[in-house]
């Protein structure tokens, strides 16, 4: 023991003497940063009249102000401290003394005595019979002992036991003493404070900024002190680091990595301090982001579980891992000043660790780990090889989102050689959007020449999966479904849940359902996308999930199935947004898809708030299916507006351009175009219209065709247009094919037959709340759904756009239960006057430049508005605040 340190609170003159005797007294004064932490202190508090306290945790955690703090709180309580310093070797010695000012009479023992390792049994019971003879209980701090010796832990134990509950020793330590700490905790002898127990709060760390002269976001105290995982000398060292900055804000997020103070700390406080067997361990076990006795096993070999054990107990920053019993990780900061500590001091052992990391977690099967030891090397041909095989390429192109993977492609070298290179390069490329520079890869790969048959033939495959997926959205249709159909043949069908594999399957058959989408194959494609979604969820992609919903949506929105597609729309943004997808890069398919939606029930308000979140998508460039439907709702509002021509104009530029790659997409959108004429009385320029349609549904095409002929006066040619009545024929043809009927049942003079089409068509329409085919409808249906106050009674949902009951996903329908009065909180002035500009159908900056304020201001009055009113879209803000009388009707 370098020095030691001696102070019983209660005596004063004790402090003069040894003040000679050991140099320094006692714990310091607390600084003017110190943060007191009543939470802490009441888990102290608890000791009551246990003779075992414990606080346990690594340098600079804040053990000894804690414990100061505590002692402070009780002054009139007898409290010794000794404090040993680098671990002390000498016990006995300082507490003997300790107990003596604390006005123990000790009993006379041999100077030569104090300085032994153990006092022996005699002496024991003769100073345990002393502290028992004591009037008053007495405390002891025993600061940065740390208690190795099995022989001394049993002279503590046996005098802690014996001495009548007279003693209560508190250790303050690293390490944990060894104690029958179990023993303790059965009896409820003992009091915990443990590394978890010391770590600083975001309100404590926040105080202790603010003491050190930094004011930091809420959030951004939170990620700096996340990093940190509370620790109390990194966040001092971090305060006076972001002291000195111009802008703490913008610097906090590096702070942690640029302080030196903070690696200085570590090496010469933690690192340092350890013996040479544990230094080893650590710098050869940071390689990875999380230890398992069998991964330490394989880095430092058997003798290495023992020393985890060591360290764990020692609390080097290291925490276990809670979901993974006997699994630990180091605290992050720890873990980076290991790694560049190991690469400077042996960079060939820093390859080497890495090297047989990647061959254990490739044993695993943990292939992106594996890559991810192999690129730190760097070995790139390897990590090329690795990355094209099928597993780890789906891995790549299923995370949306960027990861390990990601970073790893990009750092791979432009110039490496060898058709692995040139794959990883070519999904690397689609992922980030890049078709072209995708198949220039994937042409390269096919010129360069074959190596090893077995790892060409899983380069095959991988090749294969990335030119379906570029091909599905890029190719000519039939060319797309042709290249997914054979590399579907070639990768097999996906079985579930998904096995170790499936990651092509799941990429597969999302290409496989854009494709058939885009052919009209709307079965197929629904059937396809789901599958997709699901293998995706079962691997933990979520973003990717995301996608797949997204198109699955538009399918369901194609077919008219308005609230399912709804819901599975919803659904997709917001497991995008769970993932972490910026906004702009979420599925433009689930905007689109709920743009349609809204069109088909007529609510114009909310179709116009959802085109331009579907339009400025990023994506939507790349997506012919979303950026066709698009069109179609744009144009749909157009002529809701009375701007017939240019629908009619948009349409037919949008469906010419698509005529040569997507017919059926290209007939979609002439057929939309004939549906606008129509309704807007130009039934000639409509029959010709249709007549340029080459490939759509034929059912769709004939209803509008016979509506047309109708409206012209051709009953013999509506008639031979007309088609059967099917069992399975979609919302989108049955309805307005009954519409069609009945206008022909008016035109006869059979008002009976035709009210019985119109009721059906209605019974239908109900449950989607399809408005727009009613809407739409020939004058003659118009009148006589006007005039029939029954139909109207029944179906009061037609005469303006209503909140909902969703469909679920198998498609029933949700019990919500009796309606319950709604109290919603009340508006300030503020949002009020944001909400009147709501109404006026202004954007964010419009509001903004009228009420003199910033636009982050009026998107934070909408979004409380939003709460308040209990809705998620601003149009269904506004009708709730009429249906309130906030706003005047």
């Amino acid at each position: 023991m370098t020095r030691k340190q001696t102070h019983a609170a209660s005596s004063p003159a004790f402090e003069a003497e040894m003040l000679a005797v050991w140099g320094t007294i006692g714990p310091a004064e607390p600084t003017g940063f110190f943060v007191r932490r009543p939470r802490v202190i009441d888990l102290l508090a608890r000791a009551g009249s246990v003779p075992l306290v414990l606080v346990s945790g690594p340098a600079g955690s804040g053990k000894t102000s804690l414990v100061a703090d505590w002692v402070r709180s009780r002054e009139s309580i007898p409290v010794g401290w000794v404090t040993f310093e680098n671990g002390g070797s000498a016990f006995w010695s300082p507490l003997l003394r300790c107990l003596e000012q604390l006005g123990v009479d000790l009993p006379a023992l041999p100077r030569a005595a104090e300085g032994r390792a153990q006092l022996g049994r005699q002496r024991l019971v003769r100073l345990a019979a002393a502290i028992a003879a004591w009037p008053q209980r007495r405390t002891v701090v025993l600061d940065g002992y740390e208690m190795v010796s099995l022989e001394l832990a049993r002279e503590v134990d046996f005098l802690l036991r014996h001495s009548a509950g007279n003693l209560r020793l508190v250790f303050l330590s690293r390490v944990d003493p060894v104690l029958p700490l179990y023993r303790y905790r059965l009896d409820e002898q003992l009091v915990e404070v443990r590394a978890a127990d010391l770590a600083f709060t975001d309100e404590e760390a926040a105080q202790l900024l603010a003491k050190m002269g930094v004011t930091l976001s809420a959030g951004s105290v939170h990620d700096l002190n996340e990093r940190l995982k509370g620790w109390a000398a990194g966040l001092r060292f971090a305060a006076r680091a972001l002291a000195e900055q111009a802008d703490p804000e913008r610097s906090a997020a590096t702070v942690v990595a640029q302080t030196g103070d903070i690696n200085e700390y570590l090496l010469g406080e933690v690192l340092g301090a350890q013996t040479p067997e544990v230094r080893q361990f650590l710098l050869a076990t940071c390689i990875t982001d999380q230890l398992t006795p069998d991964l330490v096993e394989e880095l430092v070999g058997p003798a290495g579980l023992h020393t985890l054990g060591e360290v764990a107990k020692a609390h080097a920053f290291i925490e276990p891992v809670s979901d993974q019993p006997g699994s630990y990780r180091y605290y992050p900061f720890f873990r980076e000043l290991l790694r560049v500590q190991l690469a400077y001091e042996s960079p060939q052992r820093w390859a080497e660790l890495h090297r047989r990391a990647a061959g254990w977690y490739k044993r695993q099967r943990l292939v992106v780990r594996s890559i991810a030891h192999l690129a730190a090397v760097p070995a790139w041909d390897e990590v090329a090889a690795e990355m094209a095989e099928p597993a780890a390429l789906g891995r790549l192109l299923l995370d949306v989102r960027g990861g390990v993977l990601h970073s790893v492609a990009a750092q791979m070298p432009a110039g490496l050689e060898g058709r692995a290179a040139c794959v990883v390069r070519a999904a690397a490329a689609l992922v980030s959007g890049s078709r072209g520079d995708c198949l220039e890869e994937l042409d390269r790969a096919r010129r360069t020449p074959r190596g090893d048959a077995t790892r060409d033939e899983a380069i095959e495959v991988s090749m294969a999966v990335v030119d379906a997926l570029r091909g599905s959205l890029a190719d000519e249709v039939d060319t797309a479904v042709a290249l997914v159909t054979a590399t579907e043949r070639l990768v097999g069908a996906p079985p579930l849940p998904a096995p170790p594999g499936s990651e092509v399957q799941a990429l597969v058959q999302h290409a496989m359902g854009v494709a058939m989408l885009r052919r009209g194959d709307l079965a197929q494609a629904r059937d396809s996308l789901a599958g997709a979604a699901e293998l995706a969820d079962a691997l933990g992609f979520p973003a990717f999930k995301a996608g797949c919903l997204g198109y699955l949506a538009l399918v369901e929105a194609l077919e008219g199935q308005l609230s399912l597609a709804s819901s599975t729309a919803s659904e997709a943004l917001s497991a995008a947004m769970n993932a972490g997808v910026p906004p702009a890069d979420r599925s433009p398919a689930a905007r689109v898809a709920l743009a349609k939606v809204a069109l088909e029930q007529y609510d114009l308000e909310a179709a116009r708030e959802h085109v331009p979140a579907a339009t400025s998508s990023t994506k939507l460039a790349e997506d012919p299916v979303s950026r066709a439907v698009a069109e179609g709702v744009v144009a749909g509002l157009e002529r809701a507006a009375g701007n017939t021509q240019p629908a009619v104009a948009r349409l037919d530029a949008a469906a010419s351009e698509l005529v040569a790659t997507d017919p059926w997409l290209s007939g979609h959108l002439r057929c939309e175009a004939a549906r606008v004429l129509l309704a807007s009385g130009q039934a000639d320029v409509a029959a010709r219209e249709l007549e340029s349609i080459e490939d759509y549904d034929g059912r769709e095409v004939a209803v509008v065709a016979s509506a047309a002929y109708a409206a012209q006066g051709r009953s013999d040619a509506a008639e031979r247009s007309s088609i059967v009545h099917e069992a399975d024929l979609p919302l989108r043809v049955e309805i307005p094919m009954l519409l069609v009927e009945a206008a022909a049942e008016l035109r006869r003079s059979t008002a009976g037959r035709a009210r019985l089409r119109i009721a059906r068509a209605l019974r239908l329409a109900a449950p989607e709340e399809m408005r727009r085919p009613f809407r739409e409808a020939t004058p003659e249906v118009q009148q006589a759904l006007s005039s029939d106050r029954r139909l109207l009674r029944e179906n009061e949902w037609l005469s303006h756009p209503a909140s909902r009951v969703p469909r679920q996903r198998d498609g029933t329908v949700e019990d919500r239960g009796p309606a319950e009065p709604e109290v919603v909180e009340v508006l300030t002035a503020k949002e009020l006057e944001v909400l009147a500009h709501l109404e006026e159908l202004l954007t964010t900056e419009e509001i903004a430049e009228k009420m003199f304020v910033s636009v982050n201001t009026v998107r934070t009055h909408v979004r409380s508005i939003l709460r308040k009113l209990g809705v998620n879209r601003r149009n269904a803000a506004v009708r709730k605040a009429r249906d309130l009388g906030m706003l005047a009707l």
